[in-house]
């Protein structure tokens, strides 16, 4: 194990062991904030760096997260939990198998039209479920929990496909869900505080995804691009040889 794997797999995880803690000193919060916390940065953490048990720590991220978002009003979370985000996340850790590429998960890009239908997919979705939690008497902020949920649902479909794209996805949905958890620290909502720490987190980490998976795929594609090139000159090389046979 070479210094950066020892630095990637053992130092970062207990360094964020260790944040998720003085947090929730700091906060006075040791039940579901610092789980909370704690699941989330593991499976942003793990997420970025392409480790398939990513998908672990973001359904027990799924299930805390739900119960404080149901706590403070926030209905949408919740609800996509049970009927969305959990068997998603099973399906993805299924499918992470099947599309790996020399250790490495395989990079995949949209294209332009897809763009375009996701954009209408993420608009389109966010008023009706804007609407229908809006029925619900004592929900908070029903259509910015709505875009929310979601960029977020956008997000880890493309995550379960490895498309690149869903970290454009995730930084949208970081912005969405830092503007709920700071009115409901204003509110004075429970957990609110480390729900926004949270929030916070997931930003830093998305970007370091995104980073990280653009040169992924970079690196993927020169090394397609090696292999074809190598493919020309043997068949070029065989193709020299039969001429000079025959002459």
């Amino acid at each position: 194990m070479t210094k950066k794997d020892v630095v990637k797999n053992i130092v970062l995880p207990i360094g964020i062991v260790f944040i998720s803690i003085v947090f929730a000193i700091v906060f006075n919060d040791f039940g579901l904030g610092i789980l909370t916390l704690l699941f989330g940065f593991l499976n942003a953490y793990y997420m970025a760096i392409g480790k398939w048990y990513n998908y672990l720590y973001g359904i027990a991220f799924s299930v805390t997260y739900s119960i404080t978002s149901a706590f403070n009003g926030f209905y949408g979370f919740a609800i996509f939990t049970v009927i969305i985000y959990t068997p998603i996340q099973i399906v993805g850790l299924v499918n992470w198998f099947k599309k790996r590429e020399r250790g490495d998960v395989l990079v995949k890009s949209l294209g332009v039209k897809t763009d375009i239908l996701l954009t209408l997919f993420v608009v389109l979705g966010s008023l009706l479920v804007g609407f229908l939690l809006g029925l619900i008497p004592t929900q908070n902020l029903p259509y910015l929990d709505a875009v929310s949920q979601i960029l977020n649902l956008s997000g880890i479909i493309l995550s379960c496909l490895r498309l690149s794209e869903q970290w454009i996805i995730f930084l949208f949905n970081n912005i969405a869900d830092l503007a709920i958890w700071i009115t409901n620290c204003l509110r004075g909502g429970p957990n609110a505080q480390m729900m926004l720490v949270v929030s916070i987190m997931y930003l830093v980490m998305n970007i370091y995804g995104w980073i990280y998976w653009v040169s992924l795929e970079r690196k993927q594609k020169q090394n397609k691009f090696d292999v074809i090139q190598l493919k020309k000159e043997s068949q070029d090389n065989q193709i020299n040889k039969n001429k000079i046979s025959e002459e």
